[in-house]
C-alpha cells in the first residue's frame, strides 16, 4: 500500500515539475530570434535572424531535433528579423506562418521582399495586429501592438507579451518610444519579469516611465558585438544596471536560457 502511494506521489511530483516553460534567445549576431518551448513541447519562434546568420537559427533547433515549428512570427519584415526565414522553411514543417502584414511595396530591395513574399506569405500565413492572441495550454501569447500601422516599420513591430500563470516576458522586436508611448497610454498593466528590449538596446527606446511601468527582473539584449550603429546604447545599458535589473546581451552572454515555471522565471546557467 505504502509503495503505492509513493508510486503515485512521485509520478504527480515529476508529471508537475516537468511543466516548465523554455525561452531561448538565440545568438544570431545582429539581428534577433526567439525560441519559446511550451510545457507541452509546442515550438513558437518569434524572428529568424538575419540574411546570413538565420542557418545558426535552423542549426539551433535541428541541435534541439525540432523539425517542426508550430508557429513562426515575424515581428516585422527587416532583414535582420526576418531573413533566417530563407535557411528555415526550406528544412522545417510550419504549421502557421504570420507577421504584422507590413506593406512591401515601397521597400528597398524588391527582390528580397518579393522572394519574401513567395516563400512566407502563402499557405498558411496570417498577419496579426492589436488585440489577437493565441493560446498553447497555460500559455498564453498576446499582441499589444500596433493597432495600425505606419511609414514607421519599428513603430510598427509587433509586441507580444507572453504569459505562463504567473509570470509574464514582453517581447518588443524594434518597437521605439512612440511604441512604447503607445503602450503606457492603452495598457494600465504592462509589468513583466522579462523584457527583450526594443531596437537591440538603440538610443530611441526606453522611456523612464516604460521601464518604471514594465518593471522586469531580467532584461535581454540582441545584437552583435562592434555593431555599426553603435547598439546597445550606453544610456540604456547604464539605465537598466542603474535599477538593479539583470542584463544579459547576445554577443557576450551567447545564446540566452531562461526556464519558468510559472511560478517564478530564471536564467539556466550556459547554453
Amino acid at each position: 500500500m505504502h509503495r503505492k502511494i509513493i508510486l503515485v506521489f512521485l509520478i504527480t511530483f515529476f508529471a508537475v515539475a516537468g511543466k516548465e516553460l523554455d525561452i531561448f534567445f538565440i545568438d544570431v549576431g545582429e539581428g534577433e530570434a526567439v525560441l519559446i518551448v511550451t510545457p507541452e513541447k509546442e515550438h513558437i519562434l518569434v524572428d529568424a535572424g538575419n540574411l546570413i546568420t538565420g542557418y545558426s537559427v535552423l542549426k539551433f533547433l535541428k541541435e534541439k531535433s525540432i523539425n517542426t515549428l508550430d508557429k513562426l512570427i515575424i515581428t516585422h519584415p527587416h532583414p535582420d528579423h526576418m531573413g533566417g526565414v530563407f535557411n528555415i522553411l526550406p528544412y522545417i514543417k510550419v504549421k502557421d506562418k504570420h507577421d504584422n502584414g507590413q506593406s512591401l511595396t515601397t521597400a528597398n530591395c524588391s527582390d528580397m521582399y518579393r522572394w519574401y513574399s513567395d516563400i512566407f506569405r502563402t499557405g498558411s500565413y496570417k498577419p496579426l495586429k492589436k488585440g489577437e492572441s493565441f493560446t498553447f495550454g497555460d500559455v498564453k501569447f498576446e499582441v499589444l501592438s500596433p493597432e495600425k500601422l505606419t511609414s514607421d516599420w519599428n513603430e510598427s513591430s509587433l509586441v507580444i507579451r507572453v504569459k505562463y500563470k504567473k509570470v509574464k516576458i514582453l517581447l518588443t522586436a524594434d518597437a521605439n518610444k512612440k511604441t512604447e508611448k503607445y503602450l503606457l497610454k492603452t495598457y494600465h498593466d504592462l509589468k513583466a519579469d522579462l523584457l527583450k528590449v526594443g531596437r537591440h538596446g538603440a538610443e530611441d527606446v526606453l522611456l523612464e516611465d516604460f521601464l518604471e511601468k514594465v518593471n522586469p527582473e531580467y532584461a535581454v539584449i540582441s545584437i552583435n558585438k562592434g555593431n555599426v550603429r553603435g547598439y546597445p546604447s550606453e544610456r540604456v545599458v547604464n539605465m537598466l544596471k542603474n535599477k538593479g535589473i539583470k542584463l544579459y546581451i547576445t554577443y557576450r552572454d551567447g545564446t540566452i536560457h531562461f526556464k519558468s515555471d510559472g511560478e517564478k522565471i530564471w536564467k539556466v546557467q550556459g547554453k
